[in-house]
Formats: structure tokens, sequence, C-alpha cells
């Protein structure tokens, strides 16, 4: 039963994501909404719903440390599986200047967090700080526009769409969302349960992957349409939600611990492969030996994961 939930949930977070955001977008064109704007805010938001909503959850029915999980874990899974995969399609080479902004953006963001984290605990004002920035950041892109990480094959054909069909689209793609985060949560937790591992690393591995799954798939559509500089445009503005999104409101809910092996090692390495990645991105070029690579780590870290759990 467990194992049925979690998988339940898993499907209907990956159809549900995927149906925001084609709803998302589609009703924001029809509005006028500006290019940016949907880019940036509107499929940033709609592949970063699935890590929201998990974490949310987790933090009502008092799971901090799944809530926790889920975000370093897609993190890091947005990093090494997602680019990664991606690489190893086609090798991703960048024009000069592109995304580099949004990476030093979630390069301070990621140390942010990080530091607020080794105080042991994150509180309410520490929700609040993360959510403001978010807010902040959301607010500059919208007034001032900026770099659009993603073109027009990162949100295919949602233009065509009506506007009742789009508004259907994204209300049954949220309430799918919400639905989907139950039943992951309440088949993760029965599953660290009966295997005896701690809910932060079950929030880590599978919980993480799950969540991911529609980075996942924009970023390999985009990889197999020749358009691999997508991926990034898709893991900076998803990194970034999670962090102070998805993680913000969850303190905000409830106290979140950030103490123990289980917490330490998987935050220290999502910062470290931040760090690793920004350089990247700077450098303009991850060829498919760094692809590779990088799905060699993630199964590694995995392993290590479960060896810890």
């Amino acid at each position: 039963m467990p194992l049925f939930l979690t998988i339940s949930g898993l499907v209907l977070l990956f159809i549900s994501g995927e149906a925001l955001v084609r709803g998302s977008v589609a009703l924001a064109r029809r509005l006028g909404v500006s290019e940016i704007a949907v880019g940036v805010v509107l499929v940033g938001f709609g592949t970063s719903a699935p890590e929201l909503l998990v974490s949310a959850e987790s933090a009502l029915l008092g799971h901090t440390d799944l809530a926790l999980g889920n975000v370093i874990g897609s993190n890091i899974a947005n990093i090494l599986l997602i680019v990664g995969s991606a690489a190893l399609v086609t090798p991703i080479i960048l024009k000069v200047g592109a995304g580099q902004k949004e990476a030093f953006i979630v390069l301070i963001a990621t140390a942010m967090v990080v530091l607020m984290a080794s105080f042991g605990e994150l509180r309410f004002w520490h929700g609040l700080v993360m959510v403001l920035a978010l807010l902040g950041y959301l607010a500059l892109t919208w007034c001032c526009g900026g770099e659009n990480t993603l073109d027009d094959d990162g949100v295919e054909e949602e233009s065509v769409c009506s506007t009742p069909r789009a508004l259907i689209f994204a209300v049954v793609g949220l309430a799918g969302l919400v639905l989907g985060a139950d039943l992951l949560v309440r088949g993760a937790v029965d599953i660290a349960r009966e295997f005896g591992v701690s809910e932060a690393v079950i929030g880590v591995t599978i919980v993480a992957v799950g969540s991911s799954l529609p980075e996942l798939a924009a970023s390999a559509v985009a990889a197999f349409r020749g358009r691999p500089s997508v991926a990034i445009g898709n893991v900076l503005g998803s990194n970034l939600f999670n962090l102070l999104g998805a993680l913000g409101i969850a303190a905000m809910i409830t106290p979140v611990r950030t103490t123990g092996m289980d917490v330490t090692f998987p935050m220290s390495a999502m910062l470290a492969l931040t760090g690793c990645f920004i350089a990247l991105v700077v450098a303009r070029r991850i060829g498919r030996t760094i692809g590779a690579v990088f799905l060699l780590t993630y199964v590694g870290f995995i392993w290590i994961q479960f060896s810890m759990g």
C-alpha cells in the first residue's frame, strides 16, 4: 500500500505539473503578460509546484525532515540528474552572459539558506526572509525584465490554447498537485517507517526525484530538440523557487530541523554542487563527459544516502 500511494503520487505530480505549466503560460499569454514574466515566473513556479506542495504538506503533517529533504534532494537532482542527462544528449553551449546573473543569484540564495540552517533550525522569521527575498526577485524580474532563459521551445504551443481551456488546465493541474503531494508524502512516510530509513533520506532520494519530474521532462524535450540551454534556465529557476519558496513556506508553517548527518551532509553537497554548476555556467560549456560524471555522481550520492539512512 505505501508503494502504491508513492507511485500514484509521483504519477499525479508529473501529469498535474505539466498541466499547470501549460495552462498558466497559455493564460498569461492570452492576458498579454510579458514573455520574461511567463518564462521566469510562471514556468519557474509551475515546474517547482510539486516541491512546493510536497514541502508544505509535509510541514503541515509535522514531517519537517521530509520537507527539508525534498528541497535539498530536488536541487541536487536538478543539477546532477537533469543537467547531466541534458549534457549527455547533446553538449550544452551557452551564449556569452547567458544565465550568469541568475546563476549568481541562485548561489547567493543557496549560501544564505545554508548559513541560516547552520543555527540548527529554520524558524518562522527565516522562512519569512526567504519568501520576501523570492518576492523581491520576482518583482524585479517582472518590472525590469531580464534574460529569458526559457525560449519558445521551453513552453511549446501553450499560446494556441483558448482562455477557458487554459484556465481548466491550470485549475485541474493545481488540484492534481495537491492530491499528488498528499499521496506521495503519506506513502513516503510509511515506506520510511517500514524500512527504518529516516524521512530526510526518503525526502532527499525518492520524493526529490519524483517532484523533479516536471523539470526532467522539460529539459529532456529541450535537449532532444537541440536546445539544451533551456535545461540551464529550468534548473536555475527551479532551484531558486525550491530554496526560497518551498523551504521558506515550510519554515513559516513549522520549525524545520537542520541538524544531524542525514541533513548536514546533503545540504553541504547541495552547496558544493551549486558552486560547481555556477562555475560551469560561467565557463559556458557542459560537455558529455561532465554530463556522464554528473550522472555517476548522482548514483553515488543516492547510494551514500541509503547507506547512511
